[in-house]
């Protein structure tokens, strides 16, 4: 039962001692992948860990990283029919630091979970009394349900750092966490949810990822990043948060609905420290809406551009198109910029409003075309299969991308809408039709962007129809396109054999290969 405390418990709940620093282990998990799920060949150091670590580091503590991805790339195991990147869970578990105080670990995607909270048990099995902290997406949206599943301490709900490290802090002194912001732990057989922490206001001021602990080296080597793979490619953050409220997106009931940028010369400082550290010359940048304001665009672009650097940057993740026109274009492409991708996400005006995305297409689509005058690579991303969807919108959705092929698209991505937790859609489908949030649900959020696994949530249209339609509509794309445009046809194979992949498609199919091909070779123990 969630519970929050009064003020007696709080004042009743200990009082602090003299402080120490701790042992922090912190623990990467390994990858939920296929040979047929688009995003599971996307393989990139862990951001969000590496900031916690930096964050740890700076507080004093001791931290230690078990990176299950980075020490395992070439491994996949299974767990109960699940197939997963990096360390076994005994080779995780045996490479704990013995003496840790704590031990964390980041789950951001729900799919994970129901082969993670076995990893869970293991490590309380062999660490019995050492307090176990979970964060991300999955935990803060889950969070009665990992406390009910598994033996975990302490969760860490929203934005880590701050809540992380007074955890931490709190621990090494032995006082209260009944007061920490952005906690939920255990409480006399309750779950407690503290008061939800606020935001970071000034993002400078988190340190840099700790990438010493983790071998980034031979996540470059593998070279499956989020977007297309252009060169030694690292992932970087310049702004955190989103201000938009899509039904859809997981954002605000994570980050809120506050959107921060960092100072641009520190985010360049920071990619000139990578490229005469790890030789990065492609910067992939996974903010949730990194291109909000113009002006930081362009002022970011000329700061490359001032220093002379000869690198390529990317927003893989989707971008708006508000503050995207011919003179921030062409800004961005002379800094490097290749491709990003517009996050139109249907062709519908009405269902475009149903789900608060609060764009105009035509204005994407001219917003699109400066980018690509400009020379950048343009993805367009859509979802088809929303709870009231009619089968009129979602033909308005396959005509929207058939004007992207013949805009001059040079590629799409076509999902089908999932419920995901904590987010407003899931809210509406509950309420229509209680959602049995088990395993099942879980695995169909993996599905979701699948060749042809894909779990409709609108009672008019089937599994069949809708996994018909996601596959009409890439054939009809990516057929129009080269057909208008054979040249991409022979750049598309190209980056098919090529060291840099020219494009996302490319490198996701080169993904899906070498996840067939390690899955089948593999001779990693079952669990």
């Amino acid at each position: 039962m969630l519970i929050q405390l009064g003020t007696s418990e709080l004042s009743a709940a200990g009082q602090a001692s003299t402080s120490r620093p701790l042992r922090v282990q912190l623990v990467h998990p390994p990858q939920r992948i296929s040979s047929t799920n688009l995003v599971s060949g996307v393989t990139i150091p862990p951001l969000g860990l590496a900031y916690l670590a930096a964050a740890v580091e700076q507080a004093g503590h001791q931290v230690r990283v078990t990176d299950a991805i980075g020490e395992g790339l070439d491994q996949v195991f299974e767990i109960d029919g699940r197939a997963l990147r990096g360390l076994t869970f005994e080779q995780i578990v045996d490479g704990l630091d013995d003496k840790a105080d704590i031990i964390g670990m980041g789950i951001m995607f729900s799919c994970a979970w129901p082969s993670l909270r076995k990893l869970v048990h293991m490590i309380r099995d062999r660490f019995p009394d050492t307090p176990i902290v979970l964060g991300g997406e999955h935990a803060t949206a889950m969070t009665q349900a990992i406390f009910d599943q598994s033996p975990v301490d302490y969760i860490v709900r929203g934005e880590g750092e701050n809540t992380l490290v007074e955890l931490c802090n709190r621990l090494a002194q032995g006082s209260t966490v009944a007061d920490v912001d952005g906690l939920a732990w255990r409480h006399k057989g309750n779950v407690v949810v503290n008061e939800k922490r606020s935001r970071i206001q000034n993002i400078d001021e988190i340190p840099w990822p700790a990438w010493q602990h983790f071998n980034v080296d031979a996540y470059i080597a593998y070279a499956q990043p989020h977007g297309s793979a252009e060169g030694r490619s690292i992932p970087m953050l310049a702004t955190r948060g989103c201000p938009f409220q899509c039904t859809f997106c997981g954002s605000p009931g994570m980050w809120g609905t506050t959107w921060r940028s960092r100072d641009i010369k520190n985010v360049v400082d920071e990619i000139e420290t990578y490229i005469n550290r790890f030789g990065a010359n492609d910067f992939q940048f996974e903010d949730l809406t990194a291109v909000i304001r113009k002006d930081w665009v362009l002022s970011f672009a000329n700061e490359i551009m001032s220093r002379d650097l000869k690198i390529t940057w990317q927003l893989p993740s989707g971008t708006r198109s508000e503050a995207i026109d011919d003179e921030a274009a062409k800004a961005m492409f002379a800094s490097g910029c290749k491709q990003f991708t517009y996050a139109l996400e249907s062709g519908s005006t009405e269902m475009l409003q149903r789900i608060k995305k609060h764009i105009k297409l035509d204005k994407a689509f001219a917003s699109a075309k400066s980018s690509m005058n400009a020379g950048i690579r343009v993805q367009a991303g859509f979802i088809y299969g929303y709870p009231d969807e009619t089968l009129k919108q979602m033909f308005q959705t396959y005509k929207t991308i058939l004007r992207c092929a013949v805009a001059g698209f040079h590629e799409i991505s076509v999902s089908t809408l999932q419920p995901l937790p904590n987010t407003e859609m899931f809210e509406i489908i509950n309420a229509e039709k209680p959602i049995k949030v088990d395993d099942n649900y879980l695995d169909s959020i993996f599905g979701y962007l699948s060749i042809w696994q894909q779990k409709s949530w609108n009672p008019r249209i089937n599994d069949f129809f809708l996994r018909s339609t996601i596959m009409l509509t890439y054939a009809s794309f990516f057929g129009l396109s080269f057909l208008l445009r054979p040249q991409r046809a022979f750049a598309f194979v190209k980056g098919m054999f090529g060291a840099r992949s020219g494009g996302k498609l490319a490198r996701i199919i080169k993904g899906l290969v070498r996840n067939a091909r390690t899955t089948r070779v593999s001779s990693a123990p079952t669990v």
